[in-house]
């Protein structure tokens, strides 16, 4: 492996750090950047690189040596707080992550609807 690929398998890894320290910080990306002094375009830009690296290693044929050795985002956080409600052919998943607002407004529609 040259010493591009190596310099940039070690970015990804330390972005896949970053952003999985700020998923479980409970913060929003704006204040999660804010605070770590992030560049916000920063952020999304590695984001976006290690979802289409992964994106990769999850394709149909990929090669062995192609294929990623990062860890999906979902796999590397443990969701504790879990809910799913089952209402006819819709069902509503909950976790810690759900934001109050849409929550609520999920279910005032779903109250409106069921009137």
């Amino acid at each position: 492996m040259d010493t591009q690929k190596i310099t940039h398998e070690m970015r990804l890894k330390h972005w896949m750090q970053i952003i999985v320290q700020r998923q479980k910080s409970g913060l929003t990306v704006k204040d999660f950047c804010e605070q770590q002094d992030i560049p916000i375009k920063q952020y999304y830009y590695w984001q976006h690189k290690i979802r289409l690296r992964f994106a990769l290693a999850q394709a149909p044929g990929t090669k062995k040596e192609e294929a990623a050795t990062l860890v999906p985002l979902s796999a590397a956080i443990s969701v504790e707080d879990f809910l799913v409600v089952h209402c006819g052919a819709f069902s509503l998943e909950v976790t810690e992550h759900t934001s109050e607002r849409l929550l609520r407004k999920t279910l005032q529609l779903l109250q409106k609807v069921n009137v």
